[in-house]
């Protein structure tokens, strides 16, 4: 079971990456920023699980929420800065600073 779960954080972990390293818009580089922040807690809630450290679970899946929480944040955000700068590339944005 230990390594079922542990794959499918390693895949949670490589989804993020990918998004992060394609970086196409602001949204998808935060919520793969998000992923990657939540497969690397769940990463250390399942190693401490097995490990028999049960006492900071709690803590870690409350810190998976509030990043979720963030993501919700962001989101508004995101939409507040793509209505004043009518830009969502980060490559662009740079650009919409000079005109």
């Amino acid at each position: 079971m230990f390594s079922i779960e542990m794959l499918f954080a390693f895949g949670l972990f490589s989804l993020g990456l990918y998004g992060v390293s394609s970086r196409r818009d602001f949204l998808r580089l935060f919520f793969s920023l998000e992923m990657l922040l939540n497969a690397i807690i769940m990463m250390l809630a399942i190693s401490a699980h097995y490990l028999g450290f049960t006492q900071n679970i709690v803590l870690a899946y409350m810190v998976m929420v509030l990043a979720t929480l963030e993501a919700a944040l962001g989101l508004l955000i995101f939409g507040a800065a793509s209505k004043i700068a009518k830009v969502v590339s980060p490559d662009e944005l740079k650009g919409a600073e000079d005109a």
